[in-house]
């Protein structure tokens, strides 16, 4: 069977989608599999913050348009930058094996001499294009000076060498899959800095009722990811907060429970409101929906709007 990958073409959106190639391949020795390269109005624009572009989905959405047009079956996403409600016409057929969750303080220096996160000078530049990190950032360290950067990964080390920032904050899992593990200076703790909804983890898209590629697609899931990125996009649907959103959210599966904490910040980090939620895993959705409606009662959606 001939499966089309719809992928962006970024080194880490190519690495993201060889690796399900390969899933897919050794799920189905019948799989013929090949990549469809899309690029997104998020990478055309390198400039603009992510917060002005008026809408979610900027990485992802056009993607999936591909897939609903016809001109490929399978959409490679990283399952952090997904829309919290898919398009009508897709469908989430699976994810794959999840790697690292956590952030990571990247610095010239990199592992060899770069400083902690807790060493960084006062008044020190962290370049972020995320919300979330912007205001973990400065709830966890409010005398460092948070910047915006867009790019790929290697267009923010570029940056990061030619003194626009002192320091990156980055996904552990994208630098570890590129064979830049050595530029991180300090792995973030969970505790200070909880990771994105799907942090380090590939999700595969269908269209909607393509039930032929949908079985197919699904042999490749990883059962543990599929539960803990299920939990935790419930909770952030009932947040109604978009990719882009102030918020940290991690579930793990440990053999048949799951624990879902969620964090939800005002976008200076001065407050936050936090909760947690565990049980079976096969409620990791139910889990997720309920710890969403609680953290909302709490005031969740006013202190994002804030």
């Amino acid at each position: 069977m001939k499966l089309r990958l719809a992928t962006r073409t970024s080194p880490l959106a190519l690495w993201q989608a060889h690796t399900a190639r390969a899933a897919l391949t050794a799920a189905w020795s019948d799989a013929e599999c090949e990549l469809v390269e899309v690029t997104s109005s998020g990478d055309l624009d390198l400039t603009s913050p992510l917060s002005e572009f008026g809408r979610i989905g900027i990485f992802t959405v056009e993607v999936d348009r591909v897939v609903i047009a016809g001109a490929a079956e399978v959409a490679v996403h990283s399952c952090k930058d997904m829309t919290t409600e898919l398009d009508t016409g897709t469908m989430l057929s699976a994810t794959l094996g999840r790697g690292p969750v956590e952030d990571a303080i990247v610095t010239a220096g990199g592992r060899a001499s770069g400083p902690t996160f807790d060493e960084l000078p006062a008044g020190a530049r962290v370049a972020t294009s995320s919300a979330r990190r912007r205001a973990m950032l400065l709830a966890a360290r409010p005398d460092l000076v948070p910047v915006e950067i867009r790019g790929n990964v290697q267009t923010r080390l570029d940056k990061l060498a030619r003194g626009e920032a002192e320091a990156l904050i980055m996904a552990r899992a994208g630098l570890e899959r590129l064979g830049l593990d050595d530029r991180i200076s300090d792995v973030l703790d969970t505790e200070r800095f909880l990771p994105a909804t799907g942090q380090g983890i590939v999700a595969l898209t269908v269209k909607h009722g393509n039930w032929p590629v949908h079985e197919r697609v699904q042999a490749a899931r990883d059962l543990e990811s599929w539960d803990e990125a299920i939990c935790e996009r419930a909770v952030l649907r009932e947040l109604r907060g978009g990719c882009s959103a102030p918020v940290g959210v991690h579930a793990r599966v440990v053999e048949g429970v799951i624990a879902v904490r969620a964090r939800i910040l005002a976008p200076d980090g001065s407050r936050a409101i936090e909760g947690s939620i565990g049980g079976a895993r096969d409620d990791a959705e139910s889990l997720g929906r309920t710890l969403g409606e609680q953290l909302v009662a709490d005031g969740a959606r006013e202190l994002m709007r804030s």
